[in-house]
């Protein structure tokens, strides 16, 4: 299904033009999911602080490798 046909008006009638879509608050009626943010998990905490780590790595690594230092906020 292309874009046009997913975005054509559910009706023929000439009336008002309707999505094909549900909203998201539907959708999320139907799944019984809440709207509102929910806690992370222990694990979820632990991945994104080895993501910031293995990042924080990986930048200076780039910063070594071109031969400059960062620059610090008195220097710009």
């Amino acid at each position: 299904m292309s874009f046009e046909e997913s975005a054509a008006p559910t009706s023929s009638s000439g009336g008002g033009s309707a999505s094909a879509t549900p909203s998201i608050a539907l959708l999320n009626r139907k799944l019984g999911t809440s709207p509102a943010p929910r806690m992370l998990t222990p694990s979820e905490i632990d991945l994104l602080r080895r993501c910031a780590r293995e990042a924080l790595e990986v930048a200076a690594e780039v910063v070594a490798s071109k031969g400059s230092k960062p620059v610090s906020d008195g220097e710009r």
